[in-house]
């Protein structure tokens, strides 16, 4: 499954600067990867990388470009889970789920690069390398945390909850001023509404005198009356 022609430098770069790789020593990486059993392959923007539903058999990486993850729920409405940018592995946690099924589908946001390798390979190397083992634990428990974050966040019914919800995620270190992340129209895409019903209850947060807005610029002018905001 190799293909050593399409591994550029930059790209062996890139590999191992992704979480689940770093930390190999320089003189190991040449057998660390000739360990494997994989491809590179290119996508263009749109491209399907992978879709919710089909099961797990590979592992892959993002060496160039970024991927937007997206879940379609019960009623056919698209959500953003997260956009993905590379060098980072996709949904690493379910090569080895007994239910090993994709929960969303890798859309390509960006030319992107993505190393692909097989199972089986990938658990030879846990056995082989214990930096590559403690990466994939790690890696695998912080996805956890934000997904349990997500779902969280997801809780809320209402574009005012999950705003709230969102700058004060951001202001968690007891910050007045924050600065937002994302455009209106990625928080947008990201919340699963359209970005005019975002605005529209930002700008209502601002009249009741929650916060002042300036573009990308949040002060939080009561911190209480937010927090009870929410509810």
């Amino acid at each position: 499954m190799r293909e050593y022609q399409k591994f550029t430098r930059m790209a062996i770069a890139r590999f191992f600067d992704c979480p689940l790789c770093i930390g190999i020593p320089e003189g190991e990486r040449e057998r660390f990867l000739e360990g494997f059993d994989y491809t590179v392959r290119t996508y263009a923007r749109d491209e399907i990388v992978f879709r919710q539903g089909e099961p797990c058999r590979f592992l892959y990486i993002l060496l160039e470009g970024e991927i937007k993850a997206e879940m379609t729920d019960d009623s056919g409405a698209m959500l953003r889970i997260e956009t993905i940018r590379a060098p980072r592995a996709l949904a690493p946690a379910f090569l080895f789920a007994e239910d090993n099924h994709f929960p969303v589908t890798a859309t390509v946001a960006e030319a992107t690069e993505v190393f692909i390798a097989t199972k089986e390979s990938v658990f030879r190397q846990l056995g082989h390398s214990e930096v590559f083992m403690r990466n994939f634990l790690a890696v695998n428990s912080n996805r956890t945390t934000f997904l349990t974050g997500r779902l969280q966040f997801l809780s809320f019914k209402t574009i005012r909850g999950k705003l709230i919800h969102y700058i004060l995620e951001l202001a968690s270190s007891g910050k007045e001023k924050v600065m937002l992340d994302k455009s209106q129209q990625e928080l947008a895409e990201y919340f699963g509404v359209t970005r005019p019903a975002l605005a529209k209850v930002l700008y209502e947060l601002a009249d009741e005198g929650l916060i002042t807005v300036n573009r990308r610029e949040i002060t939080i002018l009561d911190w209480q009356a937010l927090r009870r905001a929410i509810m």
